[in-house]
């Protein structure tokens, strides 16, 4: 998400990956709900990540970008290594237990700093897993199924 206006002709960002490569200069990102396309000029990570944009020079160019979102189209995403994934690739995906049980289907990615949540819908109702190797034990890619260890208080 974009945010404030900083002192460099930058836009503050709250990160919602740890594939910084997608942020590189003379990558291109799209903005907001109409997608706008923009080639990023500069990325700087740290404790208040900021990214610098073609034409947003201004606290006014800034503010019109309050609030947008910055997506990255999978097809143009930074490979990632083998049995690596983004979020976006496993919605949809079902989500069974070690025995082969339906828990149902991964419907959202959600980023909560440590680890990221997956929320599942299933005959039951939804259930939040945790994305920790305790917990997700694989990830089959051509079956479109991740298989998790059920632990206490998950159902």
């Amino acid at each position: 998400m974009l945010g404030a206006f900083g002192v460099r002709g930058e836009v503050r960002i709250r990160l919602e990956t740890d594939v910084l490569g997608n942020l590189a200069a003379g990558r291109r990102v799209y903005i907001g709900a109409k997608r706008d396309p923009m080639e990023i000029e500069a990325f700087h990570s740290g404790v208040k990540p900021r990214l610098k944009l073609p034409g947003v020079r201004t606290r006014e160019a800034a503010r019109d970008l309050r609030g947008a979102e910055i997506s990255v189209p999978l097809a143009e995403a930074v490979p990632l290594p083998n049995g690596a994934y983004y979020g976006a690739e496993l919605i949809g995906v079902r989500v069974v237990g070690l025995g082969g049980e339906a828990i149902g289907t991964l419907r959202e990615v959600m980023f909560t700093g440590s680890n990221d949540v997956y929320l599942v819908r299933g005959p039951d109702g939804e259930v939040l897993v945790p994305a920790i190797p305790d917990v997700v034990q694989g990830y089959d890619p051509e079956r479109r199924e991740l298989t998790i260890e059920l632990i206490e208080g998950l159902r």
